[in-house]
């Protein structure tokens, strides 16, 4: 007899957390994390190539959160306008506006922790634009990039 397997995971059983922003992280509808890639550097010291390892480059968060009608949500606006305001210009020094992202991704029963992804140094670096349509009866979606400065998995 062979080993019993286990379910494999399900792509929706996941949560988003933003310390700084006690937000309901069921109004997140999707998540794209990061890619991770580092470089490749060939050095020549013999006849082939040696590769080591370059420079580490991370991708972005990317989510998409549900709009609601409880009210006026502006907090990723404002956070937004904190790193580079575009209507009064400047903004605050990186240390102000980078804050932390972390995704669990649960188990079978929705509460267990099976891995958990740490972000750091996030900020929102892009808020697509809404797409409204008075033919349109499906629900608002905003879609939101954050950049991402490390990540750590655990």
């Amino acid at each position: 007899m062979g080993a019993k397997v286990k379910n494999p995971r399900k792509k929706f059983l996941w949560s988003i957390m933003f310390p700084k922003h006690p937000i309901n992280t069921y109004l997140f509808q999707s998540c794209t994390l990061p890619d991770i890639e580092i470089d490749q550097v060939a050095h020549g010291d013999v006849n082939r190539d040696v590769k080591t390892a370059g420079r580490v480059t991370i991708g972005n968060l990317i989510v998409e959160k549900l709009m609601t009608t409880a009210g006026s949500d502006t907090w990723l606006h404002d956070w937004l306008y904190s790193c580079q305001d575009h209507i009064v210009g400047g903004g605050l020094v990186p240390s102000q506006y980078w804050e932390t992202a972390i995704v669990n991704e649960l188990a079978e029963d929705g509460v267990s922790v099976l891995n958990t992804h740490v972000f750091e140094e996030v900020w929102p670096c892009k808020i697509t634009g809404l797409d409204l349509d008075r033919m349109a009866s499906e629900n608002t979606i905003e879609s939101i990039e954050f950049s991402v400065g490390t990540a750590d998995k655990y």
